[in-house]
């Protein structure tokens, strides 16, 4: 692997992704250049990658630890991008597999650290009926119901309404029918709805 062993989270305020954007990527691809290349898709969409990646794993360190995953492998990858579909998702199909791998990996080692007489965890009180709900509050809702979501659904509606992703480019990140992505958003929302009205928010 070219470059250092570990890439910094892009944390500044990302630049748009315009037309000029690929050529550049493209000619620091063909003379060799990872880093450099490396360097142009994170300034471009590091910032919607990892906002992605962390909502899926929830956890900070976790997300790190994914994002840094994702760019490796990315850097080791550029030199095969075919350009058969936009950067974007092609690194969002990476982010993609890496979360899953990271959420099975935590499943098995959470159901190893946790013990047969361990609590659930309790349910929080719906707030009274007077109270005045914050932006603060309905966000934390919809993290938590997400979260309660399958990780392949919570990916799809993430891809779908916080990233912005069409059906049709959702799909091929996921390797599934357009058809098929779009059903499973419209049997999530009722729950999703269902599980934000439980905790009082809506």
């Amino acid at each position: 692997m070219e470059g250092d062993a570990q890439v910094a989270r892009h944390t500044e305020e990302p630049a748009s992704p315009t037309q000029h954007d690929l050529p550049e990527l493209a000619a620091a691809i063909e003379r060799g250049d990872t880093r450099r290349a490396i360097a142009l898709v994170d300034a471009s969409y590091g910032e919607a990658l990892y906002r992605f990646i962390r909502a899926m794993v929830r956890r900070a360190e976790l997300a790190d630890d994914v994002y840094q995953t994702t760019l490796v492998e990315a850097m080791r990858d550029l030199r095969g991008f075919a350009g058969r579909s936009s950067v974007r998702s092609w690194l969002f199909a990476i982010a993609r597999h890496r979360c899953l791998d990271a959420l099975k990996a935590a499943r098995r080692r959470d159901a190893r650290e946790t013990s047969a007489e361990a609590q659930p965890e309790p349910i929080d009180p719906a707030p009274a009926a007077d109270q005045r709900l914050s932006d603060a509050a309905v966000l934390a809702a919809l993290e938590h119901c997400l979260g309660e979501l399958a990780p392949e659904v919570r990916m799809v509606m993430l891809m779908r309404f916080s990233e912005g992703f069409g059906y049709d480019d959702i799909a091929r990140i996921c390797g599934a029918r357009p058809d098929a992505v779009r059903a499973r958003v419209c049997r999530a929302m009722p729950v999703l709805r269902a599980c934000i009205e439980r905790r009082g928010v809506l």
